[in-house]
């Protein structure tokens, strides 16, 4: 059921195509806004850079001696003179008045970067979890019903968060980058050689990540994976607790839960072992980095003790964003084979057909028959010879506007993708569906999905309350329409009885109530549509057969008449009928 993907799967893409893939992207979404945190960015690591630049002539007064010659000695001398100031002490005064408003401007710069940061990478994760939404609610029906639900949940929610944090990490390292580049730029200003050394030691530390930087991303696969199985054995168990429960079968859901667990959790501290060993040799062999050039600065090259301890300063905290940005790679590493699944999801939705989604006039699709002219739709798993068919076959008949008919037949016989066909979920693979001469496409289509109201034998209701699973179908309806809808239906006494009344949670898709009142709530709901075509897929089943009746008979006396189409097993259902279609093997016999 569940299982733990091996360390030497082959991976889609390489971790420099992933990256190079999710820098453009984010380049592209962020547009003027990233140029405009890139600039902070940059401004932010100037003023730390000429903040530490002002500690070589504060320390050099501090311990009372000379500055070191140079462009750093000569524009000290020219600030001196232009605020005519002599004595230690006044120029004490004046670098640390400049150094504290360097400070000030720099916490104003970094306040501003870090919101433009936070912003761009909340707006990343969300626009790309909108465009998923967009793909999957534009798409036709027998399409989507294809796609694996378990993928589509991890990739919206945990995965898309991952990608948060790939925008954050990127984000981060760009920020480390620059405040290292102008803290390296420093050190070849104050002394170039040691400059030199230090950037050979960065470049050993950079060829000695890269292993660890490859084994973070196939972690990275390895996770993605297993959370994906993870999340559709949860769903699948949840599915058929109450089963699993009666027949004491979910213990051994349980142990597989618990190996699989087990398993990714060593591997996740395996993991996060291995980054902090890198991450405390980074520092060991910083620290010893910064010792040497010292030392080799003092006693090779006689540099100024205010140089020296100000170089050891920004070697000190050169640490800090080479820290970063090592951990940040190694994060990235891990996040974006994620990345890759959701562009591949993003592709996959992009190339089916779209369905009409959009809001057309109603007044468009005049009153008249429904008609099915030699009407054909097979699903996909079907052989195609006739032996096993999974649909319908040429269906030819016609529904007149107000009457009441039913759907009849074995299991399998095609019954409800016929109900399907008639609400516009599929389009006809042969044939023509129209309405009142119109047929079922386009505009027409979606004028035709405004007035359809349609019940399922085990009809979804949100975790919310039952105001709100009713204002889901008309937004408009008011207070009184709801209680009317649920008296209508056989409800109403049943909602009053409930503690909140209206404002009652039905549970996660209506568990809190029972099968026959999750079916009368979602018939009310159906009814608030003030529906052309109410379609009752044995929308009823759950209901005593004289509740049933009575029920039936009162959507009969509606005003105006909906054309009603039930499907069902039982006879009493289709005892009001005016018609009964008879389906058989695909074929309305």
């Amino acid at each position: 059921m569940m299982a733990v993907a091996d360390d030497n799967q082959p991976n889609s893409a390489t971790f420099a195509a992933e990256l190079r893939l999710f820098v453009r992207d984010f380049a592209s979404f962020a547009g003027r806004k990233g140029i405009a945190a890139a600039i902070f960015v940059a401004l932010g690591a100037l003023l730390e850079g000429l903040s530490l630049i002002l500690l070589v002539p504060l320390l050099a007064i501090v311990i009372g001696s000379a500055l070191p010659s140079g462009r750093l000695a000569r524009a000290a001398a020219a600030g001196f003179d232009l605020f005519g100031v002599e004595s230690p002490l006044g120029q004490l005064t004046l670098l640390l008045a400049l150094f504290g408003a360097l400070m000030i401007v720099r916490a104003v710069i970094l306040y501003i970067r870090d919101v433009s940061v936070a912003e761009l990478q909340t707006r990343f994760v969300e626009g790309t979890r909108l465009r998923i939404a967009e793909h999957l609610a534009a798409a036709q029906w027998d399409q989507v019903v294809r796609l694996r639900h378990a993928r589509i949940t991890q990739l919206m929610s945990g995965d898309i968060q991952r990608i948060g944090s790939a925008a954050f990490l990127l984000l981060r390292c760009i920020v480390s980058a620059a405040m290292l580049l102008a803290q390296c730029s420093l050190v070849f200003l104050l002394a170039p050689i040691l400059a030199g050394l230090a950037l050979g030691f960065f470049t050993i530390s950079a060829i000695v990540l890269l292993p660890v930087i490859r084994r973070a991303h196939v972690f990275g696969a390895i996770v993605t994976g297993t959370n994906l199985s993870l999340l559709d054995s949860t769903a699948q168990f949840l599915g058929g607790l109450k089963l699993a429960v009666s027949q004491n079968l979910q213990k051994s859901f349980v142990i597989e839960f618990r190996q699989s667990v087990h398993e990714l959790t060593r591997r996740q501290v395996a993991f996060t072992r291995k980054q902090t060993n890198s991450r405390l040799a980074l520092s060991t062999l910083s620290a010893f980095a910064g010792g040497l050039l010292v030392l080799v600065g003092f006693g090779a090259f006689q540099v100024a003790p205010a140089t020296l301890i100000t170089l050891l300063l920004i070697i000190a905290r050169m640490g800090g964003p080479a820290d970063q940005i090592q951990h940040g790679i190694q994060q990235l590493a891990h996040t974006l084979p994620v990345y890759g699944k959701i562009k591949a999801l993003e592709r996959e939705l992009a190339a089916i057909p779209r369905g009409q989604s959009e809001h057309a006039d109603t007044a468009s699709l005049p009153e008249g028959p429904i008609v099915f002219e030699n009407v054909s739709f097979l699903h996909a798993a079907d052989d195609g010879d006739g032996g096993s068919v999974r649909g319908v076959r040429n269906i030819g008949l016609s529904i007149e506007p107000g009457a009441f008919v039913g759907i009849a037949g074995p299991s399998g016989a095609g019954k409800t993708t016929f109900a399907d066909l008639v609400v516009g979920l599929y389009p006809p693979e042969q044939g023509r569906i129209a309405v009142a001469g119109i047929g079922l496409e386009g505009a027409a289509l979606v004028a035709w999905r405004d007035r359809v109201g349609y019940v399922s034998q085990d009809p979804f209701l949100f975790h919310d309350t039952v105001r709100r699973n009713l204002a889901w179908a008309n937004a408009q309806a008011s207070e009184a329409d709801m209680w009317e809808a649920l008296e209508l239906v056989g409800a109403d006494e049943l909602v009053r009885r409930m503690e909140l009344g209206l404002e009652t949670v039905v549970g996660e898709r209506g568990t809190l109530v029972s099968g026959g009142e999750r079916q009368r709530i979602a018939l009310a709901r159906a009814i608030l549509r003030k529906p052309r075509l109410l379609v009752l897929d044995e929308a009823t089943s759950a209901i005593d057969v004289a509740s049933e009746r009575d029920i039936l008979e009162r959507l009969r006396a509606l005003k105006p008449q909906p054309t009603i189409v039930i499907i069902a097993h039982r006879a009493e259902s289709l005892a009001l009928c005016d018609r009964v279609f008879q389906f058989d093997a695909g074929h309305c016999v």
